[in-house]
C-alpha cells in the first residue's frame, strides 16, 4: 500500500494533461480494487485501455510463461483443463481472471463508464500499429514510442525449450528444492542462455495448439468480441478477429515429442551454473498456478 500511496502521489502531482499508468496486473483487480485504483487516479479524469489479442494467440504464450515460473503440467493437459474443466479453476485458476476481455473490460466501464473505455484489437502483422494508437491516445508525436530491441523482450520459448524446462520443472519439485533457489539458478541463469541461444536456431519450432483448441479458442473469443461489442466501448482494430477461426493449415496436429538440440541442453546446463555462481539472488517467483480466490462459473463457455 505504501508503494500505491507513492504512486497516486505521483499523479497528482504531475503537471501533464495526460498521465499513463500501464500494468498487465490491473486486469486481475477485482471490483472493490478496480474502483480504488479509478478513486485514487482521478476519478471521472481517469480512462482506461484494453489491448486484447486472439485467444488462440494467447493459449500457448500463457503455458510457456506459467512453464517459466515453474509450471509441470504438459501443454495438451493444460489446453484440456483450461478450456474444457468447467468451472474452469484448474490448472492455472488466474488465466480467466486475466484472459475473460469481455468480463474485464465490463468490470472497468461500470466503473469509469463505457464512454472512458478502449479496447484495443492488436494486429499481429502490424507490430508498430499499437504504438501508433497509443500515440494518439497520448497525444504524442507520431514516431515518438518505438519497439523495444529483441535482447530486451521476453520472448517466448520455442516447443523444444519449454518441453526442456518442464521436465527439469518436473525434477525440480520431485526434489523439493526451493522458489530462491528456482529463481536464481533457473530464471536468472538458464532462461537468459536460451534466449540468448535462440538467435542461431534457423528455423526454431514454435508451440503447436492442436486443432480442437483452436476451434474452442474461436467460440471463446467470439462470444467475448459480440459482448464487448454491445458494451458501447471505443473499438479500434478488427474485433471480429477475436473469434476468428483457424485457417485450415493452423488445424494440423502437433508432434507428440519435439526435438531437443543437444546445444540447447548445453546452454541450459552452463546457464545453471552461472546462475548459481551469481552474487545476488533474484527475487522468487510467483506461482501463478496456484489457487488463490474462487473464480465465477463461466456458463457461456
Amino acid at each position: 500500500m505504501a508503494a500505491w500511496r507513492d504512486l497516486v502521489s505521483e499523479v497528482r502531482a504531475a503537471r501533464s494533461d495526460r498521465v499513463f499508468v500501464s500494468s498487465e496486473w490491473l486486469c486481475r483487480a477485482t471490483d472493490k480494487q478496480a474502483q480504488r485504483v479509478v478513486r485514487g487516479l482521478g476519478g471521472r479524469r481517469v480512462h482506461v485501455v484494453a489491448t486484447l489479442r486472439p485467444l488462440a494467440k494467447i493459449l500457448p504464450s500463457a503455458w510457456q510463461q506459467y512453464v517459466k515460473d515453474g509450471y509441470v503440467g504438459d501443454y495438451e493437459g493444460w489446453l484440456q483443463g483450461t478450456l474444457n474443466g468447467a468451472p474452469y479453476e484448474s490448472p492455472t485458476p488466474w488465466f480467466w481472471i486475466r484472459h475473460r476481455h469481455d468480463a474485464v473490460i465490463a468490470r472497468w466501464a461500470s466503473i469509469v463508464g463505457p464512454s472512458q473505455v478502449t479496447a484495443i484489437v492488436v494486429d499481429s502483422r502490424d507490430h508498430d500499429l499499437l504504438l501508433r494508437q497509443f500515440e494518439w491516445l497520448l497525444a504524442l508525436p507520431e514516431g515518438f514510442l518505438v519497439a523495444t530491441g529483441a535482447g530486451q523482450r521476453n520472448d517466448s520459448l520455442t516447443w523444444p525449450e519449454a518441453e526442456l524446462l518442464r521436465r527439469i520443472n518436473i525434477h525440480f519439485a520431485g526434489e523439493q528444492l526451493s522458489d530462491e533457489l528456482y529463481s536464481k539458478v533457473v530464471r536468472s541463469g538458464l532462461l537468459p542462455r536460451l534466449a540468448a541461444a535462440r538467435g542461431g536456431l534457423a528455423q526454431p519450432t514454435p508451440i503447436a495448439t492442436p486443432g480442437w483448441a483452436l476451434e474452442r479458442a474461436a467460440e471463446i473469443g467470439a462470444r467475448a468480441a459480440a459482448a464487448i461489442e454491445a458494451s458501447g466501448v471505443r473499438v479500434l482494430g478488427d474485433l471480429a478477429s477475436l473469434g476468428a477461426r483457424p485457417a485450415a493449415d493452423e488445424l494440423t496436429e502437433p508432434q507428440t515429442e519435439p526435438h531437443v538440440e543437444f546445444s540447447a541442453v548445453a546452454h541450459a546446463i552452463v546457464g545453471v551454473i552461472a546462475g548459481a555462481k551469481a552474487q545476488r539472488p533474484a527475487p522468487p517467483p510467483p506461482k501463478r498456478w496456484q489457487r488463490t480466490r474462487r473464480i465465477d462459473p463461466l456458463p457461456e463457455f
